[in-house]
């Protein structure tokens, strides 16, 4: 199944407020996301690997994948979130955002194989959740600001 089709999937499951995926100004709100949270090496190449590029990173935790779940349920419900997920192959991999609620963040890691990115709306944080080869997670921030994903202890 294609990308499109998995996200077309996922839409017919939840009303826009939930997950708006069909918005125009996308190229604004990534630019401002880089501005905040990415160092930018090259300036010909926009929006993509932004993995190894990120402002101040602060590794939050590792975890198993299969953990997630658990850890976007610290995200506010009642709130949307800008999701950037990896479209292609790195090293010319691009970030496709999406504007969503916890609830849909779920769905989208289901079907999501990269890395993916979550921010605050207000731009005040950018958390990475980097995927290696051992099925770990690693949360990394970007953004002064504690996130939802620091503020409980584990158990």
């Amino acid at each position: 199944m294609y990308w499109q089709e998995k996200i077309d999937r996922i839409g017919i499951q939840f009303a826009l407020a939930d997950f708006n995926r069909h918005f125009t100004d996308w190229p604004e709100i990534l630019k401002t996301l880089e501005s905040r949270f990415i160092i930018k090496r090259d300036l010909n190449s926009r929006f993509s690997n932004w993995s190894e590029q990120f402002k101040s990173p602060t590794v939050i935790r590792a975890m198993r994948r299969e953990d997630i779940g658990g850890k976007i349920d610290r995200l506010d419900h009642n709130c949307n979130y800008w999701v950037i997920l990896m479209h292609g192959d790195y090293p010319t991999a691009k970030q496709v955002v999406y504007d969503c609620k916890p609830i849909v963040i779920q769905s989208l890691i289901e079907v999501s194989v990269g890395d993916l990115f979550i921010g605050d709306k207000k731009y005040n944080w950018l958390v990475q959740f980097h995927q290696t080869a051992s099925n770990t997670v690693s949360l990394v921030k970007s953004g002064k600001h504690e996130t939802p994903f620091e503020k409980r202890s584990d158990s």
